[in-house]
């Protein structure tokens, strides 16, 4: 049996946070994807390309995520800031 480590909250969070962008402690997901949204557009081009890797590593890690997580990806993926 195979046993997989779901990314959660706390996962989410992090990997935001590592990125870069200043979060309150107790941010959900869906607050930890809006805040990506408000501080990118500020951020200088090496940085905003820094995140679309990021978010593109993570949409392959989707399978592995909690519903909740997986819904705070879909609104950063659908933001037009990251269609391309």
């Amino acid at each position: 049996m195979m046993i997989t480590d779901l990314i959660d909250q706390d996962d989410y969070f992090n990997i935001i946070l590592g990125a870069g962008v200043p979060l309150a402690p107790d941010c959900s997901p869906e607050q930890c994807s809006r805040a990506l949204l408000a501080w990118l557009p500020l951020q200088d081009a090496q940085t905003r390309a820094g995140c679309v890797q990021l978010l593109a590593e993570l949409q392959k890690q989707t399978p592995i995520m909690l519903p909740e997580v997986q819904s705070a990806l879909a609104l950063l993926l659908n933001d037009e800031l990251f269609r391309e």
